[in-house]
């Protein structure tokens, strides 16, 4: 397809723009598919249901870890702080006091209770399983609090 260009008698030729559409379509219909996946914030994980039983018996001593729903950690009725923390504090903190209550030969193979009820925040209880996780701690015993 050409044009008469004026007084020289050049030929101008059309751009052809279909393998540039095509390629934007193909870019556009990646990220339609890719950007839902990006924005995923949380996991959609539902906790399952606490059913009361009979409290395990540990022989020795044992690592009470508290966690309430506001956001206060006790360990041993200890308060980490208090004010409530916040989620991204919580595995530092927890690993500190852990790593002082460890020092004890008494402690250093008991078994960590760990206290939430319903209402926790699942940061909270994660961020202690990874700090109990990280500092090799083999036996947990998650113990769920029944509300009256």
């Amino acid at each position: 397809m050409g044009f008469s260009g004026g007084n020289n008698g050049s030929d101008f030729s059309e751009i052809n723009i279909t393998p540039l559409t095509d390629v934007f379509l193909i870019l556009f219909l990646i990220m339609v598919v890719i950007a839902p996946m990006i924005n995923e914030t949380s996991l959609p994980i539902t906790p399952p249901a606490a059913k009361n039983g009979a409290a395990a018996q540990n022989e020795g001593k044992v690592i009470n870890l508290e966690i309430s729903a506001e956001g206060l950690i006790a360990i041993n009725n200890k308060k980490l702080s208090p004010d409530p923390i916040a989620p991204e504090q919580v595995n530092e903190l927890v690993t500190q006091e852990l790593e002082l209550i460890r020092q004890d030969s008494q402690y250093f193979e008991a078994p960590l209770n760990l206290i939430a009820d319903s209402e926790t925040k699942q940061k909270f209880v994660v961020g202690a399983l990874d700090a109990a996780s990280g500092l090799g701690i083999k036996k947990l015993n998650i113990v769920t609090v029944t509300q009256n």
